[in-house]
């Protein structure tokens, strides 16, 4: 918040800043990871600084002060309590140099980019070894589809899985889209699934196009979304497989939540407390969820009175850490029977206490900590 205007500004993306107040803003967040020339890891998206540098060929003395070790991240006591103590979710996104950078095999060489990938999971497995935090409440995943082939080759227990459809690490977010349109239309949200199941990946992220407006109907095979026979389709196919959606907009979150999807926001200011189908917002389903009698409080709370009972119920709720066991046995079972989780309870409540959820629990993540504040990119 800024002192002298009293307003909130939303902090830099991808900073020590944006991920701790994203992490104690809603159920986790969503940062993204580059190698430096010295092997840190560094919290930056695009494929080059400001000053135009890439990323992979400076040590991180080098690099802008904005771009950060992940190691300063992990130092913050907020973030770590929320991740290991309360069931918070951290998504780390890997990027792949820009070709053109001269690392990681440059254009073509695809044993370079394994190897580069698998350099940045040794690193950051090392980074995280010392931290307790739950199996299902961390995932790693990457656009470049060598992650998968890497991982297999590094002695890890962190879990994996591809961004799909690949999107290429250059070039701007339209000539991104076109070049991977043709891999969207083959692709339909069961098929992609399929694959990652058939991968051993925890979890699908992938575009809100796959599921709403025009272009959730080019992909070839089954279309799915988050409507009528279409949302039947989709909670049959995916039998609570993990889904997380991106971007997840004010017009598009209830829906996801109410059909059992995750979504990855680009708003946690403050001031965002009223859905655009008018409805209150709730930032923690899963780490601070609502019983059904709570969620009908708050949808029949009037809009102007929305501020105010937000802010009151963010004190009464009962965050997931302090429920009793039976209070979580409770609502596992009820998300089980709402969106037909395949998974029988015993191995759901194998993976459930004070400090972790299931991997199919839906959530509200923060993109890049509080939202991508900068250049428009992929994911």
């Amino acid at each position: 918040m800024d002192e002298e205007s009293g307003q909130w500004i939303r902090p830099r993306e991808n900073t020590v800043e944006a991920l701790v107040y994203g992490m104690n803003e809603c159920d986790g967040v969503e940062l993204d990871l580059r190698l430096s020339e010295d092997n840190r890891l560094v919290l930056h998206h695009d494929s080059k600084t400001e000053l135009g540098d890439y990323p992979e060929c400076l040590t991180l003395d080098e690099l802008p002060d904005y771009v950060e070790p992940i190691e300063d991240l992990l130092n913050k006591k907020d973030f770590i309590r929320r991740w290991t103590e309360e069931g918070a979710f951290t998504c780390f996104e890997f990027k792949s140099p820009h070709p053109s950078s001269g690392k990681a095999g440059g254009w073509f060489n695809g044993k370079e980019r394994e190897k580069h990938m698998a350099k940045m999971i040794e690193e950051l497995n090392e980074i995280l070894e010392p931290i307790d935090f739950s199996e299902s409440s961390t995932v790693i995943y990457s656009f470049e589809p060598k992650i998968i082939s890497a991982s297999k080759k590094v002695k890890t227990n962190l879990k994996f899985s591809r961004l799909r459809p690949h999107i290429r690490p250059w070039g701007n977010w339209t000539s991104q889209r076109i070049v991977a349109t043709p891999s969207f239309i083959l692709n339909s949200l069961p098929r992609l699934m399929e694959k990652q199941r058939k991968e051993n990946s925890p979890m699908l992220p992938c575009s809100l196009q796959y599921l709403r407006g025009f272009e959730s109907n080019l992909s070839l095979g089954r279309t799915v979304g988050l409507e009528g026979k279409k949302l039947e389709r989709l909670t049959k196919c995916r039998k609570g497989y993990p889904v997380y959606v991106w971007p997840s907009k004010s017009n598009s979150e209830r829906m996801l939540l109410d059909a059992g999807l995750t979504g990855l926001t680009d708003d946690l200011a403050p001031t965002s407390v009223t859905l655009e189908s008018g409805q209150a917002r709730w930032t923690k389903p899963a780490t601070q969820p609502l019983t059904k009698e709570q969620r009908k409080e708050l949808d029949d709370t009037p809009i102007e009175q929305h501020v105010s009972k937000v802010n009151e119920m963010k004190k009464d709720v009962t965050p997931w850490h302090e429920l009793s066991d039976n209070e979580r046995f409770d609502f596992i079972s009820n998300w089980k029977k709402r969106w037909s989780w395949e998974r029988e309870i015993d191995s759901l409540i194998k993976e459930t206490s004070s400090s972790s959820l299931p991997w199919e629990a839906p959530r509200i993540i923060g993109h890049r900590g509080t939202g991508k504040s900068h250049r428009n990119g992929s994911s």
